[in-house]
Parts: C-alpha cells; structure tokens; sequence
C-alpha cells in the first residue's frame, strides 16, 4: 500500500490520524507499507551523491566485498558518512518518521541502526531471506508475555529511496505476509526458505518494493525478501535504518529474556547500556563525529530513543569500515582521516 502524506502534513511534521493508524494496521497485516514525502529532496540529492562516490572507493574490478561474497555480486552493506553536512535531521530526527515508529513499536523504542543499502549494475539474485527472528518463540511463551500468536514485530525497517526505485533499477522482492509464517521459530539458524519450497509456493507470488524518491517503506524484518538484478546503467542507492523496541534490550535489537535483574536494573539506569555478544553490558549507541550533533538537536516528539554518542574533537568517524559492529562504524584518531 502507498499512502501519500499532503503538503500540510509535510509542514507540519504530523501525520493525520488515520493515515497512521492505516500505516500501522498494513504493517501489522501485510509485512510493509510505503509512505511518500518523508524526506526532502534536498537531503536525497546530497546523500545520492555521497553514496555514489562512496561506491566508486569500495568496489575494486575483480574484488568482491564481504557482503558481496556473503549474499551476492553487486549487493553492497555500505556505511553512510557520519558527518556534517552529510547527516540530516530530516532522517536522523524526523517527527514524520518518528511517528510511525512510535505507532509500530510504542514509545522509548531506539535507533539501532543506520547504514545504505546499494544494488550495483550487474547484480545477481540474493538468496531469500529475512532480517529478524521471532522474539517469541511459541504461543506459549507470547502467551506470558502478554503478547498474540503470531506476535507483533519489535523491530521496524524503514528503507528510504533517495531517488524513484522500481523494478527498472532492481527494487526489493518481497513476501507479503510471510512475517506471520510461524515455520520459520523451528528452523535450525542460518535456515533459508529456498529450503521449503513448498512455504515459498504458499505465500507467492512475490511482489516489488518499488518506493518514490524521499518516501520510506516501513517494513516488518522478518518478511521474506531479496534483492534482485539492477537492470539499469547506475547504481540504485537506498538507506537503511532500523529501529527496535524498548523491550530489546541486545545491540541488535533482539530480547534478552534471561537478562539477570542486575543487568536489567543497569539498562533502565543509563540507557547506553545493551547486552553484546558476549553477554556483557556495553555501550550500544551509535558513533557519528560531533560535526552531526546539530542533526540531532530537536528533541524527539513521540519518545524515540536516538541512540547515538558523538566522539570526541580528535577522534573521527571512518563511516567504510566496521559498519555492521556496535555503533556501526570505526572511530578512529582524527589525523588518520581526511574528514
């Protein structure tokens, strides 16, 4: 579904009522819902260009990327730059955007991630996949924790074109309402649905998440997608940022159900905190330079937890490299970098 938010509510950073509810009631029904207008196209020209130049420095002839090898040729993870003038309020803190999250996934849920997304020319089929796991396992335990079967989403992807995306320049196939397949709580981890072709047959046929210029698809993660070929002669550019509930309480957004109540007691005392890998409790925010603050300065209308630390005056932000560890990219000392 595309819903189209007016000039009004554009200016005035709300969205009516009923168009959110409806934003909300697709999501929660078909996995996904697209809404026009978020961003300007001020900010979608400028982050164009700088994703672009940024494609040119990480893509070697005849060398794949670590995503490349991992999910397929011409499908590229790359970190956006992390400072002024290249982070924009009107994504990183913007009240359209923010609302819908709000709606999904209730007040204090937490930006956990911010990062592009690039299908390159050349482009080959992505294995079918989802993004997330189910944070509740069986009816029995969505059951105690108060929740419905199948249970709602704690994670919302919201993917934001920069310019038109259509089947011309290789947009998103995805699985409508597959987000509801329970299946998948039994598979063993790594597990594709190219497995159960049976699964795939169910919920085909596929569609296309063709999205405007300056819209966002707000997408469940646990539908199943892929990228397919970009049959275009340019790469086709598209931010991916992803925000999870407050009850995710993991860097990535997962449930920690066997948090110990020490640990829960830390993270309701200093938000930073969220459990790592290792079990640990670190800081989980993500790194921008302090160029970016001013991004950031508007408080959040709807409770939304921006999650984000600025580094210090000699250090920098190295936006090509570690973008899928915590904080999403590397902080390195100011000299080593031309920023």
């Amino acid at each position: 579904m595309l819903i189209e938010l007016t000039d009004s509510e554009i200016n005035s950073g709300i969205i009516d009522p009923a168009k959110l509810q409806t934003a909300a009631t697709e999501i929660a029904s078909t996995g996904y819902v697209v809404m026009t207008g978020l961003v300007s196209p001020d900010s979608c020209a400028l982050l164009m260009e700088a994703i672009l130049e940024d494609v040119d420095q990480v893509r070697e002839p005849d060398k794949l990327t670590p995503h490349e090898k991992a999910t397929g040729v011409g499908h590229l993870q790359l970190g956006l730059r992390r400072y002024s003038p290249y982070v924009k309020a009107d994504i990183v803190a913007n009240p359209l955007i923010e609302q819908v999250v709000a709606k999904v996934l209730g007040h204090g849920a937490w930006l956990g991630f911010y990062n592009g997304n690039v299908n390159c020319p050349g482009s080959v089929h992505q294995p079918l996949h989802f993004d997330r796991p189910f944070s509740w396992k069986s009816p029995e335990a969505a059951a105690a924790a108060g929740q419905s079967w199948p249970p709602p989403t704690t994670t919302l992807s919201c993917s934001l074109a920069l310019s038109d995306i259509t089947t011309d320049n290789g947009a998103t196939e995805i699985y409508p309402g597959t987000h509801h397949e329970t299946a998948v709580t039994g598979w063993p981890r790594g597990e594709r649905p190219e497995n159960h072709p049976e699964l795939v047959e169910h919920w085909g046929p596929p569609s296309r998440m063709a999205i405007p210029a300056g819209g966002i698809c707000f997408r469940d993660p646990r539908m199943w997608h892929r990228g397919v070929p970009n049959p275009s002669d340019q790469p086709r550019p598209m931010i991916a940022i992803t925000y999870h509930a407050e009850m995710a309480r993991h860097w990535r957004g997962l449930l920690v159900p066997d948090m110990s109540p020490d640990d829960v007691d830390r993270c309701q005392q200093d938000m930073s905190l969220r459990q790592m890998d290792d079990g640990s409790l670190g800081d989980g925010r993500l790194v921008f330079d302090a160029s970016a603050e001013k991004a950031f300065t508007v408080p959040s209308q709807y409770g939304i937890n921006r999650n984000v630390r600025f580094v210090s005056a000699s250090e920098s932000v190295d936006h090509l490299r570690d973008a899928h560890l915590t904080g999403g990219a590397r902080v390195v000392e100011r000299s080593s970098t031309g920023n």
